[in-house]
């Protein structure tokens, strides 16, 4: 499996007795903002009790576990990472309901842990699903977040969610956050099928990046470096848009620039 973590963001590797030292361990990193551990050995067993007594940790987390290599990755997200994605979602919901597409057709699921077909499981910081088109099923659209150097991560994160879902995930951002300077690198996935082997037999989905752009809060006056961020309407709702009505979200590079404001006050 490829390094998840590279510069500033190289997390601890904790190792303990017990399901109790674990969680002990977590707590104490808890109180570190942005951090991400990573805790092997964790038995199925014990991230079962680890994820049931979760609210002992002290801090939000999100979690994601790998059984066939017992390895639990830890994320405490910082304000900024907080902010990001859900202000970021905040503006795409009302622009969807701007074209009077109902809740149950873009229902916000937060950080909810979905499982792979290898049993490997993860939370996302926001996701999206059409409960009309899916329920119960993958997210259409996901958004992740991280700190400073952490964009090799975010990939992996994307990677996850594309591959593990056999592409049912449309769409991954991928928003990477550096206070500072104040700058915010945001990157867009989409699901591109690749020829399968001998032992995957059915479709075979890997992450390809197809936008990305770069907001420097720092700069006088604050620049945006890259196109508008366009959703495609289909892969954000799982079905077609209603001509003259439904179109394709759009945030400008005006819009991003307001955005990305918000995330540092």
């Amino acid at each position: 499996m490829p390094s998840l973590f590279t510069g500033d963001e190289t997390p601890p590797r904790a190792s303990a007795n017990n399901t109790r030292e674990q969680m002990n361990i977590m707590a104490a990193s808890s109180s570190q903002l942005a951090m991400t551990g990573v805790y092997p050995p964790v038995p199925t067993r014990e991230f079962g009790l680890i994820e049931q007594n979760r609210h002992n940790i002290g801090s939000t987390v999100r979690f994601t576990y790998f059984p066939d290599i017992e390895t639990l990755i830890v994320k405490v997200p910082s304000k900024e990472q907080e902010k990001a994605h859900r202000t970021i979602g905040s503006r795409l919901t009302r622009k969807v309901a701007k074209m009077g597409v109902g809740g149950l057709e873009f229902q916000a699921l937060g950080a909810t842990m979905y499982t792979g077909p290898t049993a490997s499981r993860k939370e996302s910081d926001s996701t999206w699903i059409n409960d009309l088109v899916r329920p119960g099923g993958w997210p259409l659209l996901v958004v992740e977040a991280g700190v400073s150097e952490s964009m090799p991560r975010l990939r992996c994160d994307a990677s996850w969610w594309i591959s593990n879902s056999k592409g049912e995930v449309q769409t991954v951002l991928i928003i990477e956050v550096s206070r500072n300077p104040k700058k915010v690198e945001i990157e867009k996935y989409v699901p591109m099928q690749i020829p399968r082997t001998r032992v995957q037999p059915g479709p075979v989905y890997q992450a390809h990046k197809v936008w990305t752009t770069k907001i420097d809060q720092q700069a006088n006056p604050p620049t945006v470096l890259g196109a508008p961020l366009r959703l495609k309407f289909g892969k954000v709702l799982g079905r077609s848009p209603i001509p003259s009505v439904e179109h394709d979200i759009v945030f400008t590079s005006a819009e991003l620039l307001e955005w990305s404001r918000y995330v540092f006050i």
